[in-house]
């Protein structure tokens, strides 16, 4: 899957490049108007895409090419050699909205860990994949559940909202996949999904 995300993902830009360079010849009528349009488009176009692929190389060497979770905490190295670190030592009490130490936000609809880490409230990445493909990470929920057995057996003084076990199916006694509700709310899911489309499908062949 990676692979095939690769591939389409560059013949995709290599179509929107190739629309991208042909436009002035489509949108002009004539050859002064494309004369014209191409010596205020094809520099601009340029810059832009030389600013573009700054912007993505400072970005890659900011990915994250792997995690470890340990008794101190979880470290992420990044592609440039860099390390980042939130440690269960510097995690500091922080009563959220829902009066928690440890609990949970939503990006992009989907549950995040956040912590307050040296008094800094801290989104704990486990998304561990990046636009281009390059990094993937597979074990991202094993991560995830050790990093949290890690705060409750290092950290006993913080309180962990009980939802965290929930939304990231996690048994709260031996911090295994909970694979049943895992299956569970999926099944659930798309029962709701198909009956919506039913519904939806049935009003449109009633209207015609």
């Amino acid at each position: 899957m990676t692979g095939l995300t690769r591939v389409s993902g560059l013949l995709l830009l290599l179509v929107a490049l190739l629309v991208i360079l042909g436009l002035p010849l489509v949108l002009s009528k004539s050859i002064t108007i494309l004369v014209v349009v191409s010596i205020l488009y094809y520099p601009l176009l340029a810059l832009g895409l030389y600013r573009f692929f700054l912007h993505q190389k400072a970005i890659r060497k900011r990915m994250i090419r792997n995690i470890i979770v340990d008794d101190q905490g979880i470290h992420y190295e990044r592609a440039d050699g860099t390390i980042h670190e939130i440690l269960y030592h510097n995690l500091e009490t922080c009563c959220f909205s829902d009066k928690y130490d440890v609990s949970y936000t939503t990006i992009n609809k989907t549950y995040v860990l956040k912590v307050n880490d040296k008094g800094s409230i801290t989104e704990v990445d486990f998304d561990g994949m990046d636009a281009g493909y390059i990094y993937y990470i597979s074990n991202l929920r094993v991560l995830r559940r050790r990093f949290i057995q890690g705060i409750v057996r290092f950290r006993p003084d913080l309180n962990i909202n009980p939802f965290v076990y929930t939304v990231f199916y996690i048994n709260p006694l031996d911090f295994t996949w909970d694979r049943k509700e895992f299956w569970t709310d999926l099944l659930k899911t798309g029962g709701v999904m198909i009956l919506v489309v039913g519904i939806v499908a049935s009003f449109i062949l009633l209207a015609l």
